[in-house]
This record gives structure tokens, sequence and C-alpha cells, in this order.
């Protein structure tokens, strides 16, 4: 009986008759999405300069370390300088994407391939943003303010656009089904992903792709032709990387401190030695997926070893 078994099962694999069937998915929104608290942290250090030229800009923003002594009518001197850029807020954004998976209802495994989601559909999203300034103490003229820095100043500088959150499958990715009858299936999954993320960082855009492993959970509807997935996870990330990378000189309207009130437009040198993201999101994915058809030709040759089988153990 154990050999008449294996001859079946080899029979069955040899016509490509196993239970492995693959739908192409399209993530709908609503109600797909991403919603949560998302943060970004960035360290920079180098110079500040007042914006101030004798021939093109003689009334700009002048600076010279210190808060005390002279300061001549045309000083402008660098001030060393540690910024930090904090952003922070609540993420509530669509998903848009596609996505292959593959059923296989006899070993209830899920496959996943080229699973690329887009968590800001709708659009970017604007973030509120400070700024925490350390380094030398310093002042300035047009306007006439100082900064005395004995402790790190923490300012509002408005707003920082997300403009990239989106995932692409790395590698190949899966899971377990579970079957619940009427052709339901719960599933756990993991899918390996490049995370993707790009931002306006001091005026400047930055982007990285960092890897990330996507968990995902939820349940599999299967009728015929057309398959759908719903799956709802809480999703933590966290990560911290020094790009070392140069930021080509900005200018930027830094509020006064004392007194209050004004605006000191300064040119800023600097690199970025720090950034870290950390989100705690919830990810919403509502796919439907229509069944991949089999090439006739594949078809016609697994029913031929099929039957070549059945002829053969006839025989016997």
């Amino acid at each position: 009986m154990r050999r008449q078994a294996l001859f079946w099962t080899l029979c069955l694999l040899i016509s490509g008759q196993a239970l492995a069937q693959p739908y192409d998915f399209t993530v709908v929104a609503p109600p797909s999405g991403v919603s949560g608290p998302v943060s970004l942290n960035a360290q920079t250090s180098g110079t500040l300069i007042g914006n101030y030229d004798p021939d093109t800009n003689p009334t700009g923003t002048r600076t010279k370390p210190g808060l005390f002594g002279s300061f001549g009518p045309t000083e402008n001197v660098p001030v060393d300088i540690n910024i930090g850029a904090q952003v922070g807020g609540t993420l509530n954004r669509q998903a848009s994407g596609t996505f292959q998976a593959t059923f296989d209802t006899s070993l209830n495994t899920i496959a996943f391939s080229g699973l690329s989601v887009n968590f800001l559909a709708n659009g970017a999203a604007v973030l509120p943003a400070t700024v925490t300034l350390s380094g030398q103490a310093f002042r300035t003229r047009n306007p006439d303010s100082v900064y005395p820095l004995v402790v790190p100043i923490t300012l509002p500088i408005g707003s920082l656009t997300l403009s990239q959150f989106e995932v692409s499958q790395s590698a190949a990715g899966g899971g377990v089904l579970t079957p619940q009858g009427g052709g339901v299936y719960s599933f756990t999954a993991v899918v390996p992903v490049n995370l993707s993320i790009a931002v306006d960082l001091f005026g400047t855009p930055f982007a990285t792709t960092l890897p990330f492993a996507l968990p995902l959970q939820g349940t599999v509807s299967i009728t015929g032709a057309t398959a759908v997935i719903d799956s709802l996870q809480t999703v933590n990330f966290a990560q911290t990387f020094n790009p070392n990378f140069d930021i080509p000189p900005f200018e930027f309207g830094l509020p006064t401190i004392l007194p209050p009130g004004s605006t000191a437009n300064l040119i800023f040198d600097l690199v970025l030695d720090e950034i870290g993201f950390n989100s705690d999101l919830e990810i919403n994915l509502h796919a439907e997926g229509t069944l991949v058809p089999e090439p006739a030709s594949l078809t016609g040759l697994g029913l031929a070893s099929f039957w070549l089988c059945l002829l053969r153990r006839r025989k016997r």
C-alpha cells in the first residue's frame, strides 16, 4: 500500500496537478492604508554664517562667535554649530500596490512574489518639525540678537514633507495557511522587502532604502478564479544609521532668541552625521486577486503525463 501511495503522489507531481494556484492581486484603497505615530531624528554638525555679502547683499545678516566684544561693520564669521532635527506626528494615508500570491491548499502554504506597496497613495505626508541648536554661542547683526546656547535650544521650524514611504519585495517570502472552511483560510507570512523613505531635510531632499522583514497576517477567501486577502498588522520599525552625508549649503531663516520676534537669515554648511526612523504603524491591506491562467501547453503536458502514469499502472 505504501508503494502504491508513493506512485500516485509522484504521478500527481509529475503531471503538475498539485494544488498550487497563483493569483495576481491589486491593493484596494480604501480600506487599505497605514496609520499611527512616526518620527524621524537627524543629527548634523558643521557651521553657520550670515547671508551678508558686501556686494550682493549688504543688508544681510552677519554672525560672529561669542556673546561680547567688538563686532566690526563688515564682520561675518562662521560659527561652529550642531543641529538636531526632530520630526514627529501621526501618519494616516492610503495604500496602493500589486503582488502575486500562490496558494497550495494541499500543503497549506502561501508564497508571495513581486510585492510592491506605496503607503502614500493619496499624497505626501506633512509632519511638524523642530530643531535643537547646540555648539558655540554667537550673535548676529541685521537683526541684532544673541544665541547663548548655554544649554541646547529647541525651536519650531514648521513642517517636513515625507514624500516617499513604500516597500518592494527583495527575496522570496511566504508562510502557512490554516483552513477555516468554505474556501476561507487564515494565514501568517513574512516577506523580505526594501523600505524606501524620502524626506525634505533642511531644504534638501534626502532618500534612503532599508532592508526590512514585513510581517503579514490575516485571512484569504478563495472562490474559484477570484481571491481576497485581508491583513491587519501592527508593525514596529526602528533603525538608526550614519550616512556622513554632506548636505549642500542652504539658506534658512532662524528665529531670534534674545530678543525674540525677528529672523536671522543664515547659511548652513552641514554634514548629516546620524538619522533615525521610528514607527509604530497599523498596516491595513485589502487586496483582490484573479487566478493566473495556466498556459494551455503546460496543461496539456500535465494531463498527458498523468494519463501515461495511469496506463502504465493498468498494464502492471
